[in-house]
């Protein structure tokens, strides 16, 4: 590696990186010496083979807190410490006696960049005694290379970076990373480098070569802002100079900016509202105006409010055209010195109370926004609706009620940035919160609602935004906030939808915009066919053409989410009723093996089967495609990663609509094979499943049937899985049907079942009554997953190459049914039922409570009976 090529050693870093994770120190102890020895090296090339191998084994410290295990390693790794400073000081003073050789004294500044990453790589941990020793020694070179000049390794191209920079970089990181860790032991050098960066940064240029630069070097000044050492910034002529030196440069915005604007407007979306611009200068700018505000609050709203004041002033004068830079300055000025906190769900959450917000909005953002030519300064534009989103709880609702017409009117906006934004504001606006309810109401925007979908479907047609995420984000949040009342513009919506959804099926590349038509469909399937049965017909006529070409057409990404919407559609039917011969047609090829065979599938596959059989369980049955369904229960079963999947078919199977006689040849291989699973790969959540499927069985079907259906498998097992395996499960489970299901289940079984009748079996039935009042009593101490069933998951989910990860659709919902809608209260009913056992055997029940129920769920019982009513005898 050492003498390998630059890209071949890259990668052999990797490599090692990867191998010394796992062997070293422990199982590699000669890798450390001998790099040690190579340190000495006069080959610089050699050298850098060295410090790059070096870098690499020490970068993973970085993401690692302090353990017994890396604290160890660490103490290993400090007798590198002095030979690696040793090193630094003996290849900086070659940098000025190379200066008539820019391609070797590039190479020394790259080997000296690599020390300074393998210090800051072992001090990311903490500050150990080593290098607290040999601090000062590190602090006086870093100093050195901050005020280092060498313009013959300056890059001529200005979006490169030149090594230097890089250097200098990535010592301010190592600054930070003390400033925030180290802070006593840094304070004695703080104000040299302080003054170090400050110069860096006056003299750095706006080229993006120096980016990186300029970022960490704003970082480091706004960490010491923050921290305890803030009042080097106190000086009225300091925060000027910051003001006019640092901050307004890096806050105007450069040509590649405009470019990016542009040319790649999905990139500068994403940055500017996502959350990813946290590498540019504007952010780095941004958050040190906020970390002096929260320092001096009266003396930076002060000073920065007369430069926003003079660039508005600039911005508003003639030639508005060629000076709309400033005023985009001025706007997000005004954003850093007024943001104090905010949220994804609200935006600013607190904010700067000595900013008039009201008055610079209404003055200086609300005219861009009311603007007649949308696309007038589009950048302008783009920044006044990212300043309402963001503020947008902070204005008056009834300020923020009139920004939706302009809103629509911004949709318009050739620009894809302008209409994205507009967009994005329309989905914040709609979803926000006040008092636990919507801030806005359907009929306080009924005036605009229609133009406001009609605009947001018009977007599609645009250049470059067919696919937009942002606008298909609003039009599924407009379907959800007007409701039911979307009623009559549905079958048009449902149609743009299907069109959109066609356009997609030939090659889909946008999973967000993706994701968020089915959500659309879903939602438009939600609030209109429950409502009106009549609609459904209409909504499988304009879905099931695109539908049946996505599985034509084997459109793998958008299987889970038919499957869920086919579902949906299913579910508003009325029970019982014949099925169209369109699903009809489309049961048997969704159980082939070839859709199960994907795992993103399986959970919208399983809903999908369980609505056919709530649907119409009759025609399954009449189709011979009970065996099919009862192959996929085995296949699913069989893994721990699906099982529950496997327990919801089940359940719809045996406590839905089908007939038990139907089921009856297949029951008992049915519980031989989940006896079978727990026997051989026993787990939490396969025995909470099997739990609630028995006590299900029991409560639907009567205890009789089920002690019936386990002694059909092997004489003696019923009692022996209600005492080994329900009763010491019982309160694990957790849900409200489920547990209602389980009081019911087990409850029938103590009261009914002949076998627990027996003076024998009393045991048996004391400790299923002990554990009913654990998990009413609420003391239940459910187990997660245990981490096997985490790695056969993974291991599933690798197994079969790709597959299309199943995305749930929040509009899609599937809303449970209570299985027991005549038992309004499980402990009531089992109060009840064990009074009504005891007056048919009195004192039966008073012993069995007495010998095998807790003192403290005792009183529990005490409490049900007094709830429902009865005496227990």
């Amino acid at each position: 590696m050492l003498a390998a090529p630059v890209r071949v050693r890259s990668q052999l870093s990797e490599a090692l990186s990867i191998i010394s994770s796992h062997d070293f120190p422990a199982r590699w102890p000669a890798l450390l010496p001998g790099l040690l020895e190579r340190l000495e090296s006069a080959d610089e090339v050699r050298l850098a083979g060295v410090l790059a191998t070096a870098d690499s084994i020490y970068q993973r410290y970085r993401a690692q807190f302090m353990t017994d295990a890396l604290s160890a390693e660490l103490e290993y790794s400090q007798q590198v410490v002095a030979p690696l400073l040793a090193t630094l000081r003996r290849l900086t003073p070659r940098i000025a006696e190379r200066a008539a050789d820019p391609p070797a004294q590039a190479l020394l500044l790259s080997n000296i960049q690599l020390v300074v990453s393998i210090f800051y790589s072992l001090n990311s941990p903490g500050l150990t005694e080593a290098f607290e020793e040999t601090l000062d020694g590190w602090m006086s070179e870093f100093h050195g290379l901050l005020v280092l000049e060498a313009p013959g390794v300056a890059e001529k191209d200005p979006e490169k970076q030149s090594v230097l920079d890089v250097v200098k970089a990535t010592i301010c990181e190592a600054l930070i990373l003390f400033l925030e860790r180290n802070e006593e032991e840094f304070a004695k050098f703080l104000q040299t480098f302080v003054q170090d960066v400050w110069t860096l940064l006056f003299s750095v240029s706006q080229n993006p070569g120096q980016d990186n630069l300029a970022l960490h070097a704003i970082n480091f000044l706004t960490a010491v802002a923050g921290s305890v050492h803030h009042s080097l910034f106190q000086d009225p002529a300091v925060l000027r100079q910051v003001c006019e030196s640092i901050v307004i440069p890096n806050l105007r915005i450069r040509e590649d900016m405009e470019e990016l604007f542009e040319m790649n407007w999905v990139e500068y979306v994403r940055r500017d509202t996502e959350g990813s611009d946290s590498d540019t200068r504007r952010r780095a700018a941004s958050e040190l105006v906020k970390a002096l505000t929260a320092r001096y609050p009266a003396q930076t709203t002060e000073l920065f409010s007369g430069y926003v004041a003079s660039m508005l002033a600039e911005a508003g004068g003639t030639g508005r055209a060629a000076r709309w830079k400033a005023k985009d300055c001025a706007i997000y000025l005004v954003a850093a010195l007024t943001l104090r906190g905010k949220t994804a769900s609200a935006g600013a959450t607190s904010t700067n109370d000595l900013v008039n917000l009201q008055d610079f909005y209404a003055q200086h953002v609300a005219p861009e926004l009311a603007a007649a030519d949308v696309n007038d300064l589009p950048v302008l534009k783009a920044d006044a609706l990212k300043f309402a989103t963001t503020f947008r709880s902070q204005l008056p609702k009834a300020t923020a009620l009139a920004t939706f017409p302009h809103l629509v009117n911004l949709l318009a906006s050739e620009s894809n940035v302008v209409h994205s934004y507009a967009a994005i504001a329309v989905d914040k606006l709609l979803s926000q919160r006040e008092g636990g309810a919507l801030r806005f109401q359907p009929q306080e925007l009924a005036g605009c609602l229609q133009g406001l979908l009609e605009r947001l479907f018009a977007c599609f047609a645009l250049p470059d935004s067919s696919e937009n995420e942002y606008v298909m984000k609003a039009v599924m949040r407009v379907i959800a906030f007007v409701g039911p009342t979307i009623a009559p513009v549905a079958p048009v919506c449902l149609q743009q939808l299907s069109q959109l959804l066609l356009a997609v099926c030939k090659n889909p590349t946008q999973p967000g915009f993706n994701h968020y038509l089915f959500e659309s469909v879903a939602a438009l399937v939600r609030f209109c066919c429950p409502r009106d049965p009549a609609s459904v017909a209409k909504f499988e006529e304009m879905l099931f053409p695109p539908f049946q070409i996505v599985l034509q057409e084997d459109v793998q990404e958008f299987h889970p989410y038919i499957f869920q919407v086919f579902a949906q559609l299913l579910e508003t039917r009325e029970p019982g009723t014949p099925l169209p011969p369109s699903y009809v047609a489309l049961f048997p090829p969704l159980l082939s093996a070839t859709f199960w065979e994907r795992s993103g599938n399986t959970p919208a596959l399983v809903r999908l089967v369980r609505a056919y059989l709530a649907a119409s369980p009759a025609q399954v049955v009449a189709g011979g495609h009970l065996p099919a369904v009862l192959g996929i229960f085995q296949k699913l079963v069989a893994s721990r990663a699906l099982d529950h999947e496997g327990f919801l078919l089940l359940d719809a199977l045996y406590c839905g609509g089908v007939p038990l006689t139907a089921l009856a040849p297949y029951t008992p291989h049915v519980w031989t094979l989940l006896f079978q699973r727990l026997q051989a790969a026993r787990t939490a959540k396969f025995v909470r499943g099997f739990v609630v499927f028995t006590a299900a069985f029991a409560a639907l079907h009567g205890p009789g049937e089920l002690m019936q259906a386990l002694e059909a498998v092997q004489a003696g097992i019923g009692l022996m899985i209600l005492d080994t395996v329900i009763a010491p499960n019982l309160a694990n489970v957790s849900g409200q049907w489920e547990e209602k299901l389980v009081v019911v289940g087990i409850t029938k079984l103590i009261v009914e079942a002949p076998q627990l009748q027996a003076q024998e079996n009393q045991g048996v039935a004391g400790k299923l009554l002990d554990a009913l009042l654990r998990l009413l009593d609420g003391t239940s101490s459910s187990a997660g997953a245990s981490g096997d069933e985490a790695g056969d998951e993974e291991a599933g989910v690798g197994a079969g190459g790709y597959s299309a990860a199943f995305a749930k659709l929040h509009n899609a919902q599937r809303v449970e049914p209570d299985p027991l809608p005549g038992i309004k209260d499980a402990g009531v009913f089992l109060a009840a039922s064990l009074a009504k056992r005891g007056a048919a055997a009195p004192g039966t029940v008073s012993a069995l409570v007495a010998a095998h129920v807790s003192a403290d769920h005792q009183a529990k019982l005490a409490s049900l009976a007094s709830k429902a009513g009865v005496q227990l005898t």
